[in-house]
């Protein structure tokens, strides 16, 4: 049984009425939740509370979700997600940087980064918060959350290859705002 199928098998059973598989489920799952918020806050007490704010959404879902394929259900829960950190949003009435540094610690091991590591995270940062938000969200889905085009399709409410082309546009638009020193041929 692979890390998705375990997902879809624990919610499942929770939807059956069993709390344990709710946790099972949580923790199948809540690293790539978090880290989308994460990246998409830029926070990381807020990513936390929308976080735990995720999972209430979700168990008060689960009798009425229908469950389908793995997919989604990743899908699902990322909708619900991407709901909060827009609500999360609209309480902070303030823009935000929605990458921050915190972001890239999963990149590097402890606190032994080399000055050229710490660099290129700056540099990813900054070249990050200068693209369009929906271009953001799809890099985060794609990369820190590790989701496949078929479930981003499922949370932005698309089409696989739309994602698939929004994918690709937004590491366009990141190519032009970073370094020449940094964009391969």
């Amino acid at each position: 049984m692979t890390h998705t199928d375990e997902f879809s098998a624990a919610l499942e059973a929770a939807k059956a009425g069993d709390r344990g598989a709710f946790r099972r489920a949580y923790e199948h799952s809540n690293d790539k939740v978090f880290r989308f918020l994460l990246g998409q806050l830029g926070d990381r007490e807020l990513a936390l509370d929308t976080l735990q704010d995720v999972y209430i959404d979700v168990w008060k879902a689960l009798p009425k979700l229908q469950i389908k394929s793995d997919g989604e259900c990743w899908g699902f829960l990322f909708i619900v997600a991407r709901r909060k950190v827009y609500a999360a949003r609209d309480k902070r009435l303030r823009a935000d940087v929605l990458v921050d540094t915190e972001t890239f610690d999963f990149l590097h091991e402890g606190e032994t980064q080399s000055p050229e590591r710490r660099d290129d995270a700056r540099v990813l940062h900054l070249s990050l918060s200068s693209i369009s938000q929906i271009s953001q969200e799809v890099l985060n889905l794609r990369y820190w959350s590790e989701l496949s085009f078929k479930e981003i399709a499922l949370v932005l409410g698309t089409t696989e290859n739309a994602a698939k082309v929004r994918h690709h546009r937004a590491l366009k638009e990141l190519q032009a705002h970073l370094p020449p020193t940094y964009v391969t041929p």
